[in-house]
């Protein structure tokens, strides 16, 4: 029994690492505008790099390898989606979502009513600082907030994230 990846397996995998490199790639690229579009264009370079490849390496095709190939690179482009899609939109589509489910015109304060389930901007405020304090990233004293080392680093790590795939 070979327990060593297939061709179609080593060239899924190899593009699966390459992807997150080829975003940070496109982020520098200024006729690609919008996170979405550059996703996109991410992932139909990759597929096309995937097949590609595929047609290129000799050697007999197995129906297994490609199959496997295929989901291992869908499963990298799913992981990719999750991780880039909370940088770009997590929070702001939760929102929007809520302004949707409303079915209607509401002011800042409605907003914040209907994401929160009747709390208000103060309560949405509210809710944000204790999932901060409540991770460890955020401390209170004397009524006053700061941020702690862990905080710092994850704030530093998003901004590096997000400057290095264009994000902001």
């Amino acid at each position: 029994m070979n327990l060593l990846p297939g061709p179609a397996q080593t060239i899924a995998i190899c593009l699966s690492v390459a992807l997150p490199l080829l975003l940070l790639g496109y982020a520098r690229i200024a006729v690609i505008h919008g996170a979405g579009r550059r996703f996109r264009l991410g992932c139909l370079s990759v597929i096309v790099l995937f097949v590609i490849a595929c047609i290129a390496v000799p050697g007999p095709r197995h129906l297994d390898d490609l199959v496997s190939g295929v989901l291992l690179l869908m499963t990298a482009m799913m992981l990719c989606y999750v991780l880039f899609g909370l940088l770009t939109w997590g929070f702001t589509l939760t929102l929007l979502t809520a302004l949707v489910q409303a079915g209607r015109p509401l002011t800042s304060e409605q907003w914040a009513a209907a994401y929160m389930q009747g709390g208000d901007l103060g309560t949405f405020a509210h809710n944000r600082l204790k999932l901060l304090t409540g991770s460890g990233m955020v401390t209170m004293a004397d009524d006053k907030l700061a941020a702690t080392a862990k905080g710092l680093a994850v704030a530093h790590l998003v901004k590096l994230v997000r400057f290095s795939t264009g994000l902001g």
